[in-house]
């Protein structure tokens, strides 16, 4: 139980990377905050985890990662409600457009919602947490990457870039 007693939000944890990071941290035995890009996709993942595991410790939110004051927010909630935060995994990963395509055919309206999606989320969401990480003592932070910022595809112009940095 090298996680027991630890306060974890983890970004996009409804899916993928995400997912499997909550579960591992619930089986370390973390009290675990995932984020959706809905509340519904957040409330299904909570569910489905909790029928694995009656007793998982997990809860749902679904922030918008593209807008600071729903960050902000968000992250106050859970420093109130949990006490603090010693975790953060940034695994949200997603394109929010409905198209990203190559670098003539990408507006910059799309390109700059995917970067401020990708990118400047992790910037917000880590300011957050360090906020409560300071009042109790420090934390960790893992941001999550992509192999798509060391091997862009032509095809998702935005979505490489914002990996990548």
């Amino acid at each position: 139980m090298l996680l027991e007693n630890k306060i974890a939000v983890v970004t996009g944890g409804t899916r993928g990377i995400g997912l499997a990071t909550v579960e591992a941290f619930l089986r370390e035995g973390a009290t675990v905050i995932l984020t959706g890009s809905r509340q519904e996709t957040a409330d299904k993942a909570v569910a489905a985890l909790k029928e694995k595991d009656p007793n998982a410790k997990v809860a749902g939110i679904a922030p918008n990662l593209s807008d600071l004051a729903s960050v902000e927010a968000a992250f106050q909630k859970v420093a109130q409600e949990y006490g603090r935060i010693d975790i953060l995994v940034n695994s949200y990963g997603g394109t929010d457009v409905k198209h990203d395509h190559d670098l003539l055919h990408t507006t910059s309206a799309d390109f700059m919602k995917i970067v401020e999606g990708n990118l400047r989320s992790v910037y917000d969401t880590c300011q957050r947490a360090v906020e409560s990480m300071v009042l109790t003592g420090g934390g960790s932070i893992v941001n999550i990457a992509s192999v798509g910022g060391k091997y862009p595809d032509m095809y998702r112009i935005g979505y490489g870039v914002a990996k990548s940095a």
